[in-house]
């Protein structure tokens, strides 16, 4: 399920919204823009995270470093610090590293979200990888994995005429007309289930299918010289939503220490 958000409301109600709730804003996920980042230092947040955008080799991940690094220079006057999303995609190789490590070491700037989920199913150990680019990964995604599938194809390249929206096909959505939307979400079922059940290899959190280390990802995350923050997350349910959510903090409070 996804849950789309967006800054259009005012600051001032996010705010009270805020305030009514008892929740603090982090991040939020959005192609970074000044209104946006303007808008996140105002609710106290710490960072705008690019939830994908297509590159199909090392050249396009170097393109997409040089911009993300662009981003995050316009950024640092608000004290809000940029940041990359990635999918299973990101971790196809090129030229020996994934596409996801060429644009880290492009980037002086950018900061990794990692999604660990996302990285296990497409072939990359987590711990290694937060290992590798400590201090740079601001925060992660928790997600359960109980299988690994690669990458998959070469993704889109970005100045391909009509890409592949693959991480990225939700970035604009709020501009899009209601109908469009909805066929969105039907091709996406519909490729899902044409692909064995592409967020199927989600499971409950410590269930005996899993092959994730979350206590080996702390200590990982711990070598770090700030604390990354943690987003809890799910494609799909394997009970009620907000029970589902709250198994599974409840379970990374319990079991990783």
């Amino acid at each position: 399920m996804l849950l789309p958000v967006d800054l259009d409301n005012d600051v001032e109600d996010i705010k009270k919204w805020l305030a009514e709730t008892g929740l603090k804003v982090t991040s939020i996920h959005a192609e970074p823009t000044e209104e946006i980042v303007k808008k996140m230092a105002e609710l106290g947040g710490q960072a705008v995270i690019w939830a994908g955008t297509p590159f199909c080799n090392k050249e396009e991940a170097i393109e997409v470093a040089h911009l993300l690094d662009q981003m995050a220079e316009m950024a640092e006057p608000y004290g809000i610090k940029i940041g990359y999303h990635n999918h299973r995609q990101e971790f196809y190789f090129d030229e020996g590293k994934s596409l996801l490590e060429h644009l880290l070491d492009n980037s002086s700037k950018c900061y990794s979200q990692l999604d660990c989920g996302w990285a296990q199913n497409g072939g990359m150990y987590p711990p290694y990888f937060i290992r590798k680019y400590k201090n740079r990964i601001l925060s992660i995604h928790v997600k359960e994995n109980a299988r690994v599938a690669g990458p998959g194809e070469k993704p889109a390249s970005r100045h391909a005429d009509n890409p592949r929206p693959g991480g990225a096909m939700f970035a604009n959505v709020k501009e899009m007309p209601l109908e469009e939307r909805q066929k969105i979400l039907e091709g996406f079922e519909k490729r899902n289930a044409e692909d064995g059940g592409r967020f199927q290899v989600q499971c409950k959190m410590g269930a005996p299918e899993s092959n994730m280390n979350w206590q080996e990802i702390k200590n990982a995350l711990d070598e770090q010289d700030f604390e990354a923050f943690w987003v809890v997350e799910r494609e799909g349910f394997y009970d009620e939503h907000d029970k589902c959510i709250a198994d599974d903090c409840a379970y990374v409070r319990e079991h990783v220490k």
